[in-house]
């Protein structure tokens, strides 16, 4: 089993961000039910400068997807948690639908896994039995807050050729 960290290409300097969104979404929110139950009660929509790219993932503060990516994401995962984030461009009368992305969290680090003193990764390593069926996850062990996605859903991402998205290797645990 291959599995992924989903990472905004750092290479694309001139992207669409969403103007004030880690002000206005608490990512504490997006945790438990009850945060998320709160943010169904809001249309969340934010300016953009109008000058970059739309990409498919922006990483922070909060993940958010592209309409296409998050396609891909039911197709393997279907029960993720999503919220419909518009962003709107006013000089040039356009509004784009990006998600933010919400997957389950698994407790499911293999005891091989590194760490840097502050409590960071150095050198993640999955175990896949905790994994279990999973396709697209987050890992509760972690300060980072990153989505994993395995090999199947990484192959689909790359055939739809996005635009601002890295996927980095993790190790994983041999049985």
């Amino acid at each position: 089993m291959e599995y992924y960290i989903l990472a905004q290409d750092e290479r694309i300097t001139g992207f669409e961000e969403p103007a004030g969104i880690a002000k206005s979404v608490d990512s504490r929110l997006l945790r438990d039910e009850e945060g998320r139950a709160a943010l169904e009660q809001t249309v969340l929509q934010f300016y953009t400068q109008g000058k970059g790219e739309y990409i498919d993932f922006i990483e922070r503060p909060i993940p958010l997807v592209s309409d296409a990516l998050k396609a891909i994401f039911d197709r393997y995962q279907p029960h993720v948690y999503y919220k419909l984030v518009v962003l709107a461009d006013i000089k040039a009368m356009k509004q784009t639908f990006y998600w933010i992305t919400v997957p389950d969290t698994l407790a499911c680090l293999s005891e091989e896994s590194e760490w840097h003193k502050n409590g960071s990764f150095k050198t993640p390593v999955l175990d896949p039995r905790k994994v279990g069926h999973y396709k697209i996850f987050k890992i509760s062990d972690s300060m980072a807050d990153f989505i994993v996605v395995d090999l199947d859903v990484a192959e689909s991402i790359l055939r739809y050729n996005p635009k601002g998205i890295r996927l980095k290797k993790i190790d994983v645990r041999r049985l």
